[in-house]
């Protein structure tokens, strides 16, 4: 592996592709010089830490055909590819409301490391649930389309030492429903988990216990429709995002979730961040 003294002199060799997971502070900055040499870019998320940063040059790049992606891996999980399938089919009937949640207790994330020096802890750095757990933001629009902020709250509650938000509660209203988000630092047993109500049944979620469920209201009753961590695995969707970049970069194809779609997700976090009256 070759290693080289700065960014500039590894565009110079000549990449077929580039992947940038760095602290979000520097994702636009360094993306926007891999994108404006025309190199495949899988961009971690969120793709920046302000949409202004990046949109005008990712979208320049996209449009000339440079193979972009933004790492929003949850949505390769199979469980949440099925849910989205399920809504497609209007298995629930009419969507009246859903609900994701995730908490974890932030010095549990990098075991082994300060939490205080991680960017989590810093806003400066693009800490801050809002942003650094943008995955349910994505998640909301990938299964149920595009939203405007109805209300969001967010603080800091003091149990960690860090100058940015550790929880965060949001309404996101389309013209058909309603979707609530909870994101937190805080929750020391962990969770990632949602609910889903239609008018002709529900649907609920777990991923940390691997999960999915659905309630028929004909029958009155719950059925699994998988109970296999797979289909949750976090790790795995790791693999499968970045197989299908590596893929569509030797098939000269587009990916399914192109760095304009972060940058549509990170356009909402901003929103959100407005309508909780914190700095962008």
């Amino acid at each position: 592996m070759d290693l080289f003294p700065n960014l500039e002199e590894a565009i110079a060799c000549g990449p077929n592709a580039a992947i940038v997971a760095l602290p979000p502070s520097l994702h636009g900055m360094i993306a926007c010089k891999i994108l404006k040499a025309g190199i495949a870019l899988y961009l971690e998320k969120p793709v920046a830490i302000s949409s202004h940063e990046i949109e005008d040059v990712a979208f320049s790049a996209e449009t000339n055909g440079v193979i972009t992606m933004s790492g929003c891996n949850l949505r390769f999980l199979p469980g949440f590819r099925r849910i989205r399938g399920l809504l497609a089919e209007r298995a629930l009937g009419r969507i009246l409301c859903g609900h994701l949640s995730v908490g974890q207790w932030l010095p549990d994330w990098r075991p082994g490391r300060d939490y205080r020096t991680t960017y989590s802890a810093q806003r400066k750095l693009g800490g801050g649930v809002i942003c650094d757990l943008i995955h349910e933001l994505d998640l909301a629009r990938f299964l149920f389309g595009e939203f405007s902020v109805g209300t969001a709250h967010a603080g800091t509650s003091g149990a960690l030492e860090i100058d940015c938000e550790d929880w965060a509660e949001i309404l996101l209203t389309n013209k058909n429903f309603t979707v609530s988000i909870h994101l937190d630092y805080l929750d020391r047993a962990g969770h990632r988990h949602g609910y889903i109500e239609g008018e002709a049944g529900s649907l609920r979620y777990d991923v940390l216990g691997g999960s999915l469920s659905c309630f028929d209201a004909e029958v009155r009753t719950w059925s699994k429709l998988g109970d296999d961590q797979k289909q949750f695995s976090i790790d795995d969707s790791y693999r499968i995002a970045i197989s299908h970049f590596f893929e569509c970069v030797e098939q000269d194809r587009q990916t399914e979730l192109p760095i304009s779609e972060g940058i549509k997700s990170l356009k909402l976090a901003e929103a959100i961040r407005r309508a909780a009256g914190l700095p962008l």
